[in-house]
């Protein structure tokens, strides 16, 4: 079918518009990248690959509801350069297919736009190479900009194109199961179609996964931001997916005429388009929003292989290159994935069904090592070979069951290699894992794994006995190893519902409900091709789909409960600080902390001065984290020291000050110049006011409120102090 030429006037304006927009915001975020570096708010490394980590919520969700259509804590908490490589290949693999499937796609939608040459190249390279380049200028922050202005078009084009198909080809009430081009439509799906939904429904969990969807989580600016970020997450795939299942249903019936189209959705809407008016602007909007989702996907793909090859593979290896050498690294990557796919991309001739049935798989088998990295306890953690051995035997099995057997035979079992291969890799993991704990050396290797102790030198491996090139460098990470323990500490106090495994279960249970099970090919179809008994519709619709769009919102339903009992903050309570003090280990890191780095595995002295200069404080003030050696003689000078100490742990050491020169100096006519003074005078290492305090207190109140605010002076001094 050739799309009509008022179809082509509208595209004319229409996507060179869309890509000026793209081609300003990565103008914008390029300048601001420059910005933090210049400010020294981030390095370059951070700056173009999160973004510097200050994406609020409306870019946040932006980019993550635009990223669905279209893992990092491995190294720190087994130790395992073999795992860690498995690791990177389960994310870095999957989505190179995933980016496959965006070039295939590009392909056959913009020829099918303009009436070119299903095989026309030169379309999809051109728009590789725009998309290649604003993200060579603008980093993550020109990704998630142009993702959020390519949301807000989808968005319009699929809150409008549903109210006109409705108006104009008649909608779901408008089908007519004897006249419908595809009967077996209206037939109940068979048993084995009815196996490949409820695995491909469980499948898709492993989303989170996908790299692109990590980065953005270490990308927002705070809890908040992704909090609500995962709320338009999960409330929009199921709003558009019922846009996609209303107007491809009813599509079928407008192109009877013209079944074999390469493109469904560009025929579709080119139907739309001639009908003029509101519905043509409606239709151009859509083929452009067609062209957004796909683009959006791909550049953020593209960003996330980058930052994978770049920080696991090239850095490793160049570990003294500074982050502006690095992050040129991370371009070269971006060009060779671009070339990788397009290769690929170009030459595919399977489609992109095809390629889902291995990308999905892959992306299934990194589900295992990273609930149990996050969630394992001491009694039940993994030694990181036996979950290595598990995964690859799983990518072995995926990549074989595919390309030996479900690829070649026209008449496959209902098996989805994703499903399996992760019961597969489970099953091996738990037979290493017991057979590694029946007959290794218990003191010297289970027993780190096992210790009691939430404090262990980084320098010493969870699981020991290892050779020297599976230990990868840790500095970076801190003083102490990322214990089950520890990680159960950090997270004390924070709602997590994905740690209760009734909600888990609960959650698997409502996937599994959205499959049809139901008795397969019902109604039968006669020789002449007409339904042996009446169909059972709704409104036009097969019971069956009808039933799967109502059960489908079960699973979002509960995620959504999920998502409203999370915390939105790290919980901090000012009075227990107060009294008990804080760990310094669990104490979140600064901006400031956050945003330099100059080297592969630099110790981060800044946060190492700090917490090292809590400990020493708290144990001059008389403050313990062991509760069970609190002195709980309250004097005044005590009070304040708690005050102080529970003020600056949380951030709000400008307010501390500030009420203190209210308190203590400014009289009412000399209030504001008092306020600015003290707490000038404090910052720079001057007495502080208050005088029921010694001299010692005074000093080491002063140390530790520019210890914990994050500032340079005197830390130096401090972490000598805390060494000695």
């Amino acid at each position: 079918m050739s799309t009509p030429s008022s179809v082509h006037a509208g595209l004319y304006v229409s996507i060179p518009i869309y890509f000026s927009l793209l081609g300003c915001s990565a103008l914008w975020a390029h300048k601001r990248m420059e910005k933090m570096d210049h400010d020294k708010v981030s390095d370059k490394l951070q700056a173009h690959y999160l973004g510097g980590r200050l994406f609020g919520p409306a870019i946040t969700a932006g980019t993550l509801f635009t990223s669905m259509f279209s893992g990092y804590t491995t190294t720190d908490r087994f130790q395992c350069q073999i795992l860690r490589y498995v690791i990177v290949f389960l994310q870095a693999v999957p989505a190179l297919f995933y980016l496959i499937a965006q070039v295939v796609a590009i392909k056959n939608t913009f020829n099918a736009m303009y009436n070119l040459d299903p095989e026309a190249t030169f379309p999809t390279i051109i728009i590789m190479l725009l998309i290649l380049c604003f993200e060579w200028m603008g980093g993550l922050s020109s990704v998630a900009i142009t993702d959020s202005i390519q949301a807000f078009i989808i968005i319009l084009s699929f809150l409008c194109l549903p109210i006109i198909v409705r108006k104009h080809f008649g909608g779901w009430v408008g089908l007519d199961p004897n006249t419908y081009p595809r009967p077996d439509f209206y037939q109940t799906p068979t048993k084995e179609e009815q196996w490949q939904f409820w695995q491909f429904a469980l499948i898709n969990s492993s989303f989170f996964t996908l790299p692109q969807f990590v980065q953005r989580n270490y990308s927002a600016k705070d809890l908040a931001s992704l909090r609500f970020g995962w709320y338009v997450m999960t409330i929009g795939p199921w709003a558009t997916m019922f846009v996609s299942a209303y107007v491809g249903t009813v599509g079928v019936n407008i192109l009877k005429e013209d079944p074999d189209t390469t493109s469904p959705i560009t025929s579709i809407l080119g139907k739309v388009i001639e009908l003029g008016g509101f519905a043509e602007a409606v239709g151009v909007i859509a083929l452009t929003a067609s062209v957004a989702a796909i683009m959006s996907t791909a550049d953020s793909l593209i960003i996330a292989i980058s930052q994978l090859v770049t920080a696991e593979i090239c850095y490793p290896i160049k570990p003294n290159f500074t982050p502006r050498q690095i992050a040129w690294c991370g371009r070269g990557a971006s060009v060779l994935t671009v070339a990788v796919s397009l290769i690929a991309g170009l030459l595919w001739k399977d489609g992109v069904s095809a390629l889902g049935a291995i990308q999905f798989p892959l992306s299934m088998l990194a589900v295992p090592p990273f609930l149990i990295g996050l969630y394992a306890t001491e009694k039940y953690d993994f030694h990181p070979w036996c979950l290595a051995g598990g995964a690859l035997s799983g990518i072995i099995y995926v990549f074989t069951i595919y390309f030996a057997y479900l690829n070649i035979t026209d008449d496959p079992m209902p098996i989805n290699a994703g499903m399996t291969g992760i019961v597969l890799e489970f099953a091996v993991s738990c037979f290493l894992e017991i057979i590694r704990r029946l007959y290794s050396n218990r003191r010297n290797d289970v027993k780190c794994a096992t210790a009691s102790s939430i404090e262990m030198r980084s320098d010493i491996p969870i699981f020991p006995n290892r050779p020297k090139f599976d230990l990868p460098p840790v500095a970076r990470f801190g003083e102490h190893t990322l214990t089950p323990k520890l990680l159960e500490k950090m997270m004390d106090g924070v709602r997590e519902p994905l740690s209760s495994p009734w909600y888990a279960i609960l959650l698997l249970l409502t996937f599994s409900l959205t499959a049809p099970m139901t008795a397969g090919s019902q109604p039968p179809l006669t020789d002449d091709g007409v339904f042996a008994t009446p169909v059972a519709t709704f409104r036009g619709l097969p019971w069956w789909a009808f039933k799967i769009i109502l059960m489908s919102i079960l699973p979002y339903a509960v995620m959504m409960l999920g998502l409203w009992h999370t915390s939105s903050e790290f919980p901090a309570d000012e009075a227990s600080i107060g009294k008990v003090g804080i760990d310094p280990d669990i104490v979140e890191l600064t901006p400031k902390e956050m945003g330099r780095r100059r080297s592969y595995d630099e110790r981060n002295l800044l946060a190492i001065d700090r917490r090292s200069s809590i400990r020493s404080r708290m144990s001059e003030l008389g403050i313990s984290v062991d509760p069970s050696v609190l002195d709980d003689t309250e004097t005044d000078a005590l009070i304040q020291s708690r005050k102080c100490l529970s003020s600056v742990v949380l951030g709000k050491i400008e307010m501390f000050l500030e009420e203190e020169d209210v308190d203590e100096v400014g009289a009412s006519s000399s209030e504001t110049a008092g306020k600015g003074s003290g707490a000038k005078a404090r910052r720079s290492g001057q007495m502080l006011p208050w005088s029921r305090k010694s001299k010692a207190e005074e000093g080491g109140i002063d140390t530790i409120m520019t210890a914990l605010e994050g500032g340079s002076g005197g830390i130096g001094e401090i972490n000598e102090e805390a060494k000695a």
